[in-house]
């Protein structure tokens, strides 16, 4: 039998229509062809201001710009961005700096935006007053997704006000960071959920309190508490109501320090540092107390001398024990 002839035209058709078949399956499965370039668009940002760290609503003030460089002339990513943390979303103020983008000289479109408003981050605070966080910043495109544009660091990405002060923190260095965000959900509208990524901006900034002045505000008056509470090993054994009352008086001291100072903290669920040395101080006064006990029993059979030397071994031993437990707190700490 004579061969089939296939011509070139035929080939070209099967080529044709098998490719766009497999467009067709790339539409319906949310997948973007490997041809269709992403828009990129480079970002920047200068933080001018923080205010108003909240630990009971885990929450700051930022004032920042945010500037936008891209080379799509029919585009306009400042306009559909959105923040992700924001606290009280009703009390954000944005402008922009300029009506339309501003087209530069090299082609690129340029716009600038300045928000004010609070942010919002769980803070960790193990380690509260000696605690170290990471305020953050995060913003993404609200229209498009991470197949169609993408954010890019521009040249000095991140700077911060030289003049700008945090009371009661040290401010180190900011850092700006661009990541996938994946969702979970198609949003209603079909697509497949497995697509819903977005590429976000986090912008981070350290803060640290500074550890001597802490050391000094909220340690001093505990251990202060503490040495008082001392002083009832030292009162001669048949002073009893003398070294109840210094104890009992020391306790309730503790009692209110911690009230005071649990009133700047928000609702958690664990013990933070100074909550473990309140409680180191707890023991340390009941011990104490016990030790009066034991002394007034002894008392009751004449060992006056027993009873004394009691309470000097009671003394170092607590002591030492106390202070073995605050340096094994701290080192575990990792402060």
């Amino acid at each position: 039998m004579p061969e089939r002839v296939v011509w070139k035209g035929d080939q070209a058709l099967k080529i044709f229509y098998s490719r766009l078949g497999l467009i067709g399956l790339w539409a319906a499965l949310g997948v973007t062809p490997w041809c269709q370039a992403k828009q990129e668009v480079r970002v920047g940002a200068y933080i001018n201001d923080i205010q108003n760290l909240d630990l009971s609503s885990h929450s700051y003030s930022v004032d920042l710009y945010v500037w936008f460089r891209w080379r799509e002339k029919d585009s306009n990513p400042p306009a559909s961005v959105e923040f992700n943390n924001p606290y009280e979303l009703w009390g954000h103020v944005r402008t922009a700096e300029y009506e339309t983008p501003f087209l530069m000289p090299n082609g690129d479109y340029y716009q600038v935006i300045r928000d004010q408003g609070r942010f919002s981050k769980k803070l960790i605070l193990d380690n509260y007053p000696f605690d170290k966080q990471i305020l953050e910043v995060a913003f993404e495109d609200s229209e498009l997704g991470s197949d169609e544009r993408i954010f890019v660091a521009d040249e000095n990405p991140i700077t911060i006000n030289p003049e700008l002060k945090l009371p009661g923190f040290v401010i180190g260095k900011p850092s700006m960071s661009f990541h996938e965000r994946a969702y979970p959900t198609g949003f209603g509208f079909g697509k497949n959920p497995m697509q819903s990524h977005y590429s976000r901006v986090l912008i981070e900034i350290p803060i640290k309190r500074p550890i001597v002045t802490y050391a000094v505000k909220l340690m001093l008056p505990v251990l202060c508490v503490i040495f008082c509470a001392s002083l009832m090993f030292l009162f001669n054994p048949t002073y009893v109501d003398s070294r109840v009352g210094i104890g009992i008086t020391a306790l309730l001291t503790i009692v209110a320090l911690q009230i005071t100072l649990n009133e700047d903290l928000p609702e958690i669920d664990y013990l933070v540092l100074i909550d473990k040395v309140y409680l180191l101080a707890y023991l340390f006064v009941i011990a104490g107390l016990g030790v009066v006990v034991k002394t007034t029993w002894m008392l009751e059979k004449g060992n006056v001398e027993a009873a004394i030397r009691f309470d000097r071994i009671a003394l170092m031993g607590l002591a030492s024990l106390f202070a073995f437990a605050i340096a094994l707190t701290l080192f575990l700490s990792k402060l």
